[in-house]
C-alpha cells in the first residue's frame, strides 16, 4: 500500500468545555445523588431515576431530582398513572 506524502497530519486538538453543553454535576450534587440512592427510605422508583440521571450525566435534571427528594417532594410524579377514567 503506497502513502501519500501529501497529506498533512492532522493537528489534535482538546476539546473545549463549554458550560452550556457540557452538563458537569457538581461534587456537592454527586456526592448527594449517591446518598439517596443508597437511602432505603426513598422510594425505589425515585433512586432508579436518580441512579440513571447520574449514569447519564444529567447535571440540571439530577440537580432537580436531588432538590424534590431533599424537600420530601415525590420524585416522579405518576399519579396520572393510576388516575381511574369514570364512564360517563
Amino acid at each position: 500500500m503506497s502513502t501519500h506524502s501529501s497529506a498533512q497530519p492532522c493537528a489534535e486538538t482538546s476539546h473545549a468545555t463549554d458550560s452550556i453543553t457540557n452538563n458537569t454535576i457538581s461534587d456537592a450534587v454527586r456526592r448527594r445523588a449517591q446518598s439517596l440512592i443508597n437511602d432505603r427510605t426513598i422510594d425505589a422508583g425515585g433512586r432508579v431515576w436518580i441512579r440513571y440521571a447520574l449514569e447519564i450525566n444529567d447535571g440540571p435534571g439530577l440537580a432537580e431530582l436531588v432538590r424534590r427528594a431533599d424537600a420530601g417532594e415525590p420524585i416522579i410524579d405518576d399519579s396520572h398513572l393510576t388516575k381511574v377514567k369514570e364512564e360517563d
